[in-house]
């Protein structure tokens, strides 16, 4: 019998204990609960305790991980660590409220001394024991706008940071390439860095460029071709039209005395075969092209050496006969031997500009010089005349005029005559 309370009176305080326990340790959570929630209900508390997390000393891998949505996912946490050190800088950290557009959501601004280089928000909801906030977004990013293309030929393997690329980030099936095929085009955006791409077929890696102009990766080759624009462009036979132009419009002083402009090709080339680069100019000759590095090429401008035996002279006696009208040593038969007469620039020469006129009695020539020859269309060329026009005014002084023209010649009744003048001084 006294075994038997003995057993019962163990359960009982068992079971008490036991209760008694559980009591205290609900007792406990709830305090805790409570105590949580009334810090929680602070806003600034909060703010706190996620400015001690993540930023005080920056948590790279925690908010690499909160940013994850707001970066590609090819990007890497040491390409994020990198940027976000260069942001921050070594300055002492701290944090300040920002202006509240939405009810229910405070703005934070974290500092690097008095520069910004981050942010985070806080949400209100309900909580057991009432509202409580906490983190709802950081943001530490602000430059992933970079978007880079990668083209390659169809049926390769693509990877970025080490990643397989797939066929959502295919943006074009194929690219225009004047000796081969079609090639595959992937774009990738929202990546802080350049990233790594490789390409491979059959698990052999293709050799790839990058083009920091364009953001482009290429495994393709791309020629380069810089031609003055009254030239075709021609690549193995295969003149090449303006769905290749780059850039166009490009201006030099040598293409302003010319008036005209250069232009820009990028030409995917895939081929066994060399390129076999040539240009032909409107009027029907063949330039002269130069490979300045591989797959490179830029159009020197050449003096058409034809055209200057044939019309050097023709040209500077030209453009002494305008000097000598402007300074009263020819008159306007003279003038109309070289120049159209119902061209806007005799009119100005004959009418608008003013004469270099100053009483002397004598004048001549020094370093006369005839050069850029160049053939254009409808039967004309335009050339550059140089020299020193001197005057010996009555007292013996001596006056120096230079002049520096560009003069374009029509075919007029058998003969070349001025329809353009530019000054290049």
């Amino acid at each position: 019998m006294k075994k038997i309370l003995t057993n019962k009176f163990r359960k009982i305080y068992f079971t008490s204990l036991i209760v008694l326990t559980a009591g205290i340790l609900c007792w406990l959570v709830i305090v805790w609960l409570r105590l949580d929630t009334f810090e929680k209900s602070k806003p600034d508390n909060v703010a706190s305790q996620v400015f001690n997390r993540y930023f005080k000393e920056l948590a790279f891998e925690k908010l690499f991980e909160l940013e994850k949505s707001s970066v590609s996912e090819f990007e890497t946490l040491a390409n994020y660590t990198v940027y976000l050190i260069d942001r921050a800088g070594s300055g002492e950290k701290s944090f300040l409220s920002i202006s509240e557009d939405i009810q229910g959501i405070k703005k934070y601004v974290v500092l690097s001394d008095t520069s910004g280089f981050a942010e985070f928000s806080l949400a209100e909801r309900a909580g057991f024991f009432g509202n409580i906030w906490e983190l709802s977004s950081v943001r530490t990013v602000y430059d992933n706008n970079n978007v880079f293309k990668i083209v390659v030929p169809a049926q390769c393997d693509v990877f970025i940071n080490n990643k397989p690329v797939g066929e959502k980030y295919k943006t074009g099936d194929s690219v225009k390439c004047v000796m081969a095929g079609t090639h595959d085009i992937y774009t990738v955006s929202e990546l802080i860095a350049i990233p790594v791409v490789e390409a491979q077929i059959n698990k052999h890696s293709k050799n790839i460029v990058f083009d920091s102009d364009l953001n482009e990766f290429s495994a393709i080759p791309i020629l380069i071709a810089d031609i003055i624009d009254s030239f075709t462009l021609h690549i193995n036979g295969i003149q090449i039209d303006d769905s290749f132009l780059f850039k166009d419009g490009i201006k030099t002083d040598e293409t302003n005395r010319l008036m005209l402009h250069r232009k820009l090709y990028r030409i995917p080339f895939s081929s066994n075969e060399p390129p076999n680069i040539s240009i032909v100019s409107i009027a029907g000759k063949e330039g002269i092209i130069n490979e300045k590095s591989e797959f490179s090429f830029f159009q020197e401008f050449v003096s058409d050496r034809e055209l200057e035996i044939q019309l050097k002279d023709i040209a500077i006696a030209a453009a002494k006969t305008y000097a000598e009208f402007m300074t009263d040593n020819s008159n306007i038969r003279e003038l109309q031997k070289y120049f159209q007469t119902e061209t806007q620039i005799y009119q100005k020469i004959r009418i608008q500009e003013v004469y270099f006129y100053t009483p002397h009695i004598d004048n001549w020539f020094e370093n006369v010089k005839a050069s850029e020859f160049f053939a254009r269309e409808n039967d004309t060329f335009s050339c550059r005349v140089t020299f020193d026009h001197y005057v010996r005014r009555v007292a013996q002084e001596i006056y120096r005029f230079p002049l520096d023209i560009t003069l374009f010649f029509k075919r007029s009744g058998g003969q070349y005559l001025v329809f353009d003048m530019i000054s290049n001084g």
